[in-house]
């Protein structure tokens, strides 16, 4: 499968699709290409989808030392122009949608349309003990443990009553084929922590979705709705009964809300589905 050098690292991306627009996932902290499989496929009738590996995650290279979401969004970039990819729609969640901050202010030339999902403008201080505590928590446990202990941070309390759907989630990490290790996950994490951009968002000139689960506890939507009056034009859709993974929730939902802003059909500023 597709693999390029970036900077002296290997990165991999996985594509599906061969016709229409360019379309991007960046995963969130932890996940790699496979956490949007299936968006992936579902797009990948009308578009050309990519997921990509960022340093640290999945099948790329890892990275001994310390970097910030615009070193990641300068991979992103590398990596699209290598093989030719913009401008494209991006979508990032949660640190993927740090990511696709860093990349539109700095690249605005490689982003077409933008979906930011379950993701903020600037981290505060405690979403920073937060993530404190989980890279805490990461160091003591094995991956399976791991995502048992935070999963009530990341889904909503229906998720619990799902059959076979925390343990689901666990077995994905305890089967992970590309597996991360506590120090890789903590690099992320410190990524995730450092991220500010306040003052610069202001400066996105591409049409922007932003995306939240209604019951997301660590990014919930108040603190979306700061980055839609910070984003000129901006729109938010909040997804009903949904936490901070609505990709994984409630995916009708989610590929739903992509789909009509892909196809630009005129909502109101805020929408509930």
């Amino acid at each position: 499968m597709p693999k390029i050098e970036i900077g002296g690292r290997s990165f991999y991306y996985e594509p599906i699709g061969e016709h229409g627009d360019p379309l991007v996932f960046l995963s969130g902290l932890g996940g790699d290409h496979r956490a949007f499989s299936r968006p992936q496929r579902h797009f990948a009738g009308r578009f050309r989808t990519f997921a990509f590996d960022a340093r640290d995650s999945g099948r790329s290279d890892r990275d001994p030392h310390g970097y910030t979401t615009a070193d990641m969004a300068g991979d992103v970039a590398g990596w699209m122009d290598a093989i030719g990819i913009g401008p494209a729609h991006v979508v990032g969640q949660s640190l993927g949608g740090l990511v696709a901050q860093e990349l539109v202010l700095s690249r605005p030339d490689l982003v077409k349309s933008l979906v930011l999902a379950s993701t903020h403008a600037g981290a505060a201080p405690w979403r920073q003990a937060v993530i404190e505590s989980w890279i805490a928590m990461r160091a003591l446990l094995d991956a399976g443990s791991f995502t048992r202990a935070v999963l009530p941070w990341l889904v909503a309390p229906t998720y619990y009553e799902r059959e076979g759907g925390v343990q689901g989630l666990i077995q994905y990490a305890e089967r992970n084929p590309w597996p991360q290790d506590a120090d890789a996950f903590a690099r992320l994490a410190r990524a995730a922590m450092n991220h500010q951009a306040r003052d610069r968002l202001h400066a996105i000139a591409v049409p922007c979705l932003v995306l939240i689960g209604e019951l997301d506890l660590v990014n919930p939507p108040r603190v979306s709705e700061e980055l839609v009056r910070m984003i000129p034009g901006a729109r938010l859709v909040v997804i009903p009964g949904a936490g901070h993974m609505p990709h994984v929730e409630d995916q009708s939902r989610f590929r739903g809300a992509i789909e009509e802003f892909l196809t630009r059909d005129e909502r109101s500023a805020t929408t509930t589905y």
